[in-house]
Order: structure tokens, then C-alpha cells, then sequence
């Protein structure tokens, strides 16, 4: 009797089909996309996050420095031109930097869930101003938002210069 020819590389199957893919990788390759799948969209979501973080970020940079500037103006600028101070005190600025805060919480200053003033500081003609805030994450649910996203801390400062020559 005449045996059949069988391929050493893989077994038979029953119907007699010679297959070069061993039994066990079926339907790895399928799971080896949805991996690799799973991955490019983790790592959008992620490039997603930083670009919003960084755009408010930036955000509050402009911020700082409008409220540095709304702290130094209004000061006289006849003392400043004699080679005075400023003629400001920091609770003079800090009422501006306050108010100026309340006009641009609408435009300048809407970063992430508020924009805060931690301090304001006057000295040797110029007007320093800290401002922090919560950026807002869109992708993230609050509960991982408040663990995962940092808190941005800025600050400005803004100083009258005289009309002629001085740095």
C-alpha cells in the first residue's frame, strides 16, 4: 500500500490542506494590530493633553505680564522722571492687579478653572505679580484631572521706564 506524501514542516489537517502557519499563531496577528492601534491613540490623547497644557500656559505668561503692567500704571510719573519711586505701594498695586484681574477674567486672564494672584510685590521701581492656575484638560475626567495635570505658577514683572535714556 502506497502511503500519502505528508510535508515534514507542518502536520496534516484532516480535510488533507497543507497549511505553513503552525495551529497556535491564528488570530495573533489580529491582536497584535489592536495593540498596536490602542497605542497610537494613547499616545494622541497624550500629545492632546500637553498641547492644552501648554497653550495655557502660555495663556497665563500673557496674563501675568497684563497684570504686572495694570499694577505699575497710574504711578506718577512726574516722581518717576525726577528719579523717584514709583509713588506705589504694594497695597495700591495690589488693588489694581485685583481689578485688572476681575476686567480680563474674560479674555487675557480665562486660563484652565481661574487664574489666582498668589502676590504682588513692589520694590526699587517695579511692580512683580505671581499668578497660578488649574489647567483644564478636556480628555481627562476630573477626578484623574486634579491627580495627573500640575498646577502653573507665573510670574511678571513690569517697571516705568523714563521717556529719555534711562534702562
Amino acid at each position: 500500500a502506497a502511503s500519502a506524501w505528508v510535508s515534514p514542516r507542518a502536520p496534516a489537517r484532516p480535510c488533507g490542506r497543507w497549511s505553513p502557519v503552525n495551529e497556535g499563531e491564528e488570530g495573533r496577528v489580529g491582536i497584535l494590530m489592536c495593540a498596536g492601534c490602542a497605542f497610537g491613540c494613547l499616545l494622541l490623547v497624550v500629545s492632546i493633553a500637553l498641547t492644552e497644557v501648554a497653550m495655557q500656559d502660555r495663556r497665563l505668561v500673557s496674563c501675568a505680564d497684563a497684570l504686572a503692567s495694570a499694577g505699575v500704571s497710574g504711578a506718577s510719573a512726574s516722581t518717576v522722571f525726577a528719579g523717584g519711586n514709583l509713588g506705589v505701594d504694594e497695597e495700591t498695586a495690589s488693588s489694581r492687579v485685583d481689578r485688572a484681574l476681575a476686567g480680563l477674567s474674560d479674555s487675557t486672564c480665562r486660563v484652565g478653572d481661574g487664574v489666582s494672584v498668589s502676590w504682588v510685590s513692589v520694590s526699587s521701581g517695579e511692580v512683580e505679580v505671581g499668578v497660578r492656575a488649574h489647567p483644564r484638560v478636556s480628555l481627562l475626567p476630573p477626578l484623574l484631572r486634579s491627580a495627573v495635570v500640575p498646577e502653573l505658577v507665573r510670574t511678571s514683572s513690569a517697571r516705568l521706564r523714563g521717556v529719555q535714556g534711562s534702562p
